[in-house]
């Protein structure tokens, strides 16, 4: 199966809900049920590259976008409008272009060493191998042996310990991890990488996400209203996750104009666009054909 494997580098915080929940956070992300890894449901994209694309190819608003090929309007390129309605379905009918939910891959936590290093560890890594076809090197003995592998020495206390939020690991180094990420193409400093145990991972990305305090203002008064006060969880900033995009028909050509008009581009994703909430880069790197 010809498919793309694409990227999203979360520059901004990012907030893709679950609904309110009766937990502290009246507002929490998304998270697998299996792992509480959180993740980017594919609905949440899909959405998105279709609102973008779709105005990119027309001459009308999202406001009187056209619900099926037959309501384009005249003025519109109606081989563009087919082309559209083709990729992204309409009503009942299914769409070419299919995205999987997006998996976190990295996760960025402050490090008292070199600001912050971006974790990852043994499931996410297996996993990323299955989907994709890419194996990311590292030694897996010395990581059952000491209690991270990191890429470099960069991060690292007296070459011996990486000390991440209140916890502190023994590491060894090995470079065939950072030449792993090297090839990935991913805007970031691949000398800042760890493999963690994938417990000491679910630690992290349950307790060490965003969790911003936001309150409603009471426009006549200009205090905070009664009882508006909530907390909405991030993921942070720098966070990347993967999917992949294939063609329902194994259609290339679709394949190509979809992540042609993706690669290297800036999307928001998720809720709070106004307040700066969910700006990602999205890069994209060829799958193998299966």
């Amino acid at each position: 199966m010809n498919k793309k494997i694409t990227f999203y580098h979360c520059h901004t915080p990012l907030h893709i809900g679950s609904g309110t929940t009766l937990d502290i956070i009246d507002l929490p992300i998304q998270r697998e049920a299996h792992t509480n890894f959180p993740v980017m449901p594919s609905t949440a994209i899909k959405g998105v590259i279709r609102a973008e694309y779709g105005l990119e190819e027309s001459d009308f608003s999202l406001d009187d976008f056209p619900e099926k090929p037959e309501a384009c309007p005249e003025t519109v390129n109606q081989d563009k409008c087919e082309e559209f309605f083709n990729l992204f379905g309409y009503g009942d009918k299914e769409g070419d272009i299919i995205f999987t939910d997006g998996k976190i891959l990295l996760f960025p936590v402050k490090s008292v060493k070199g600001v912050f290093v971006w974790i990852t560890c043994p499931l996410l890594l297996e996993r990323l191998e299955r989907d994709t076809g890419i194996k990311i090197n590292f030694d897996k003995e010395n990581l059952r042996n000491k209690g991270a592998i990191v890429s470099s020495e960069e991060p690292v206390i007296n070459n011996q310990y990486l000390v991440l939020e209140e916890l502190s690991f023994e590491v060894s180094i090995d470079n065939d991890l950072k030449n792993s990420f090297d090839k990935l193409g991913l805007d970031i400093d691949t000398k800042k990488i760890a493999v963690l145990p994938n417990d000491s991972f679910r630690y992290f990305v349950k307790n060490h996400t965003e969790v911003n305090a936001r309150t409603r203002i009471d426009q006549t008064t200009g205090t905070v209203k009664e009882g508006a006060l909530w907390y909405e969880e991030l993921v942070p900033a720098e966070t990347v996750f993967y999917n992949l995009i294939f063609s329902r028909t194994e259609n290339s050509k679709n394949i190509e104009k979809i992540t042609n008009f993706m690669d290297n581009k800036i999307f928001q994703f998720g809720g709070d666009e106004t307040l700066g909430r969910g700006f990602t880069k999205v890069s994209i790197l060829e799958g193998k054909n299966e």
